[in-house]
C-alpha cells in the first residue's frame, strides 16, 4: 500500500469517518477528511466555528477531495509531522502519534521521499 493510501485512511479514522455513529460529521457529510470548504468539486460549505466544513453530494466525491489534498501535501513536499498541522493543530501531537502508529511512517521525511521511483518512459523497449 502507498504511503498516501495509509494516510488518508488513517486521516479518516482519526476524524472519526469510521465510527458507527451516523452522526459523526465527516459519515454526515461524506466528508472522510473532516476538509474545510474551498470549492471543491462537488462540495458546499456547512458553518462550523471557525470555519466552514465541506459537504460533499456523495461519498466518491469526498474520499476524491481527501486524496486530492494529500498529494497536494505530498507535491508540497510536506512531512507527515507538516501534513497532520495543517489538518488539526488543535489536538496535533495526539493525531500525529495516532496516524504514525496506523501508518507506521515516519513524523519528519518528505513523503514524496518514501513513494517508490516510477520507472522511467525512455528505459522500457519499445517495438
Amino acid at each position: 500500500m502507498l504511503p498516501v493510501d495509509l494516510i488518508c485512511s488513517a486521516i479518516a479514522t482519526q476524524e472519526g469517518f469510521f465510527s458507527s455513529d451516523p452522526e459523526v460529521i465527516p459519515r454526515k457529510q461524506n466528508n472522510p477528511g473532516d476538509l474545510r470548504y474551498a470549492g471543491q468539486l462537488g462540495a458546499t460549505g456547512w458553518k462550523i466555528a471557525p470555519e466552514p466544513i465541506a459537504t460533499f453530494s456523495d461519498l466518491p466525491h469526498g474520499v476524491a477531495a481527501l486524496y486530492r489534498q494529500v498529494w497536494q501535501w505530498v507535491a508540497m513536499g510536506l512531512t507527515l509531522r507538516e501534513m497532520i498541522a495543517r489538518q488539526d493543530q488543535a489536538t496535533e501531537a495526539v493525531y500525529l502519534a495516532n496516524v504514525q502508529e496506523w501508518t507506521g511512517l515516519p513524523a519528519d521525511t518528505p513523503i514524496l521521499e518514501l513513494l517508490p521511483p516510477l520507472v522511467p518512459a525512455n528505459s522500457l523497449k519499445r517495438t
